[in-house]
């Protein structure tokens, strides 16, 4: 019986085990063929299109560098103030969720909720037409930053809301005792023991705002000296194509595009799994 039991849970390793080189080859595949073609030239793809070939065509990256350079200090403002527009607001609003009781509370928690199930597709001409029309601030990066930055807040307010209930009471009773009012206490109290769910709040936002292309684009139009890094990118390619036969310095401005995430990633991705996992515990 032991044995059978062993074979069982061998075999079901061993799928497990499939199933997640299957999955680990398809997300890295396609980056892998990225990586691989922006050091190509037109002749190189041609002869090898799947492996590394040298001499590496660095000039890609200086010609995508050129055109789309300039667009990553835009990139990292925009998507800065986005996420620390919204971890405050998060932060503050499911403070207030989670510390007082007033009326409609749960209803007005259900609408935030309700706000998340709605595509963001859906709202961009209402979005548009408030923004430029009614607030003038088409073709600013307020414009871009306020409407996304209020996109993500319900998300934030869910996430942090489910840790400050499982935040110790007796922590904010002590508070009270020592005479410190609700900022106080919010600042003092929930904000310091909440420094790894907001930290993955903020690089889940950062993340968001940096790979966000559809409300740049509708939202800066002509004015490419404002362009975030998807919306340069995407001119760069288009522009490229009309003249070129092969695609490697789009390429390399993908590549580009993609190693502040990475880099990132990998100096926080303990923080981040942290937080995820102690928000997912006490939600």
């Amino acid at each position: 019986m032991t044995n059978l039991k062993n074979k069982k849970t061998l075999i079901s390793q061993i799928i497990l085990a499939i199933v997640l080189l299957i999955l680990l080859f398809l997300v890295l595949f396609p980056f892998w063929l990225m990586l691989v073609k922006s050091f190509k030239s037109f002749m190189q793809e041609v002869e090898s299109p799947l492996t590394l070939t040298f001499p590496l065509a660095w000039e890609n990256y200086r010609v995508a560098w050129e055109q789309i350079g300039g667009s990553i200090l835009n990139s990292f403002f925009v998507s800065g103030m986005e996420a620390l527009i919204t971890l405050f607001l998060s932060a503050v609003g499911a403070y207030g969720f989670s510390r007082y009781r007033f009326r409609f509370k749960n209803l007005l928690y259900s609408c935030f909720l309700a706000l998340m199930m709605i595509p963001g597709v859906l709202t961009l001409t209402t979005k548009y037409v408030m923004v430029a029309t009614t607030f003038g601030m088409y073709g600013s990066f307020l414009g871009v930053i306020l409407p996304q930055a209020a996109g993500l807040v319900p998300f934030g307010i869910l996430l942090l809301r489910g840790f400050f209930d499982g935040l110790p009471k007796d922590l904010f009773d002590a508070a009270d005792l020592d005479g410190a009012n609700s900022v106080r206490q919010f600042f003092s109290v929930c904000l310091p023991l909440s420094t790894p769910i907001l930290m993955t709040l903020v690089l889940m936002n950062f993340m968001t705002s940096w790979n966000d292309y559809l409300w740049p684009m509708i939202m800066l139009g002509n004015e490419t000296g404002k362009y975030t890094i998807p919306v340069m990118l995407n001119a760069f390619t288009t522009d490229y194509y009309k003249t070129e036969l092969y695609y490697g310095a789009p390429l390399a401005g993908s590549v580009i595009v993609s190693i502040p995430i990475l880099v990132l990633f990998a100096f926080t991705s303990r923080q981040f799994i942290s937080g995820m996992t102690s928000g997912a515990f006490k939600m």
